[in-house]
């Protein structure tokens, strides 16, 4: 099976220690420009250093195997992360390669800090989309000015309520024309999991909104056109960074499922509710999002008459794969106290 991107340490041997030099040169030319010939330290002399050095040192490479990105980082000594440089190949900005890097980094950690120059905008919007936050702003010793950043994992409980329509209160509110009534009575026993992202691989866009609101222009990317005139929904999108939106109120019917089966009863939109987790089969998600994602459960289970939780790829197996092989059950298990998929 072709896999469209891979995250992981970087390989020391002679041809990945010449690709990261390599990276490493184009994308701090590149920040140099960016500072106005700020002389921003190197990270290496050579490919020898890069072999020598004993940080975390993630690599991610494309489906060809391309290197495209690089993220550099120190332990410390209570568990966490400083991550001391997030590089991407010029001619790859854009594509989500650094949002892969910081999710693949902070996903085994409680906490992790960072420092970027104030003008580094593209940095700073890619690490404020993982969920980093100012914490300081001062100035180099030469007046460079520069921001200190940090990320804590939030394992607090998170509590949802529903209204008397059928929308979560805390959720932005998102209204899709492509719903319509359940049969009465109507009965959702069903939740099932999902996995999307638009484009493709790519996360924090208006592209899943924009889809299920029937704006989504074909032009915008080449795969906008593929799914042209499709009309679907869901009733829940949870976010990387853990926001929920909501497109349809639990008590209407939302188009997620398609041709699917679920204990003999076909047409599972008939009686499910489904939530999208912004991901893919290909890395996993988010501490944020299994957080939302287990209080949301709940709220189901309580307000919503929910007795079973699966995925798409067992309603509709050979046809989808979402939530996909990195979803984790487990966890989600673990969070609301029963076993899962229910299948």
């Amino acid at each position: 099976m072709s896999v469209p991107f891979q995250i992981r340490p970087l390989p020391r041997d002679a041809a990945n220690l010449a690709a990261a030099l390599a990276l490493h040169d184009a994308a701090h030319a590149l920040e140099v420009a960016w500072l106005q010939g700020y002389p921003v330290p190197r990270l290496w002399p050579d490919a020898a250093a890069i072999a020598a050095d004993s940080r975390q040192l993630l690599a991610a490479y494309d489906e060809a195997g391309t290197l495209c990105g690089l993220l550099l980082a120190r332990a410390l000594a209570d568990g966490g992360i400083d991550i001391e440089r997030t590089l991407v190949a010029p001619q790859r900005l854009g594509e989500g390669w650094a949002g892969r890097l910081l999710s693949a980094a902070l996903a085994p950690v409680q906490h992790a800090t960072v420092m970027t120059a104030a003008a580094n905008q593209a940095a700073l919007r890619c690490y404020r989309k993982a969920g980093f936050s100012v914490v300081r702003e001062f100035a180099a010793p030469d007046g460079l000015p520069l921001l200190a950043l940090a990320w804590q994992r939030d394992d607090s409980p998170l509590v949802l309520q529903l209204d008397a329509d059928g929308w979560v209160c805390e959720a932005e509110k998102l209204p899709s024309p492509n719903c319509d009534d359940f049969a009465a009575p109507a009965a959702t026993p069903l939740l099932v999991i999902h996995n999307i992202s638009l484009p493709p691989y790519q996360y924090g866009g208006p592209g899943v909104p924009q889809l299920f609101s029937n704006s989504l222009d074909p032009d915008e990317h080449p795969y906008y056109a593929t799914i042209a005139g499709l009309r679907v929904s869901c009733h829940f999108f949870i976010r990387r960074d853990g926001s929920l939106l909501q497109f349809v109120p639990t008590s209407r019917r939302a188009w997620h499922a398609g041709v699917s089966q679920w204990h003999g009863r076909e047409r599972c939109n008939d009686f499910s509710l489904g939530i999208e987790m912004e991901g893919c089969d290909y890395e996993p998600f988010c501490h944020a999002q299994y957080r939302t994602l287990a209080a949301l459960a709940a709220l189901l289970q309580r307000d919503c008459g929910v007795t079973a939780i699966t995925g798409h790829e067992f309603i509709a197996p050979g046809r989808k794969s979402d939530p996909g092989p990195y979803f984790d059950w487990a966890r989600l298990s673990a969070s609301i106290g029963r076993v899962l998929p229910e299948n």
